[in-house]
This record gives structure tokens, C-alpha cells and sequence, in this order.
């Protein structure tokens, strides 16, 4: 098994008493929308850099690469 990451040490520190359910479901939460966000940020950057538009992700939509069968 892989040491803990410095993020996961400071979690362990800072929820070293028990959580109620509740407690642990918000917890999840929060996590899972702070990671979202980064990479919504990190999409966004990486798009950017590359010059796509909203038109060109659009565009993607209806793109499609199948092996036409006769």
C-alpha cells in the first residue's frame, strides 16, 4: 500500500474524532465539489491554451468516426 499524500495526513489530523453519518456524508460532499472545481479549472486552462471555443466542443457533438457498412 502507497504511503498517505500530505493532503490526506492533514484530513487525518484534522477529523481524528469520530464524524456522525451526516458529518461524514457533508465531508464527501465538500470534497467532491472541491475537486470538481479543479478540474473544471483545469479543463479550462488546458482548452484555452489550445484554442478551443464552446463552438468547437459543440461541433464534437456531432462528429462521429463510425465505419460505414453497405
Amino acid at each position: 500500500m502507497a504511503a498517505l499524500n500530505n493532503a490526506q495526513l492533514e484530513i487525518i489530523k484534522m477529523f481524528h474524532k469520530d464524524q456522525t453519518a451526516e458529518e461524514l456524508l457533508e465531508l464527501k460532499q465538500v470534497l467532491s465539489e472541491y475537486l470538481a472545481n479543479r478540474l473544471v479549472k483545469a479543463i479550462q486552462t488546458e482548452s484555452a491554451g489550445k484554442g478551443y471555443t464552446r463552438e468547437v466542443a459543440d461541433s464534437w457533438k456531432n462528429e462521429h468516426y463510425r465505419t460505414p457498412y453497405k
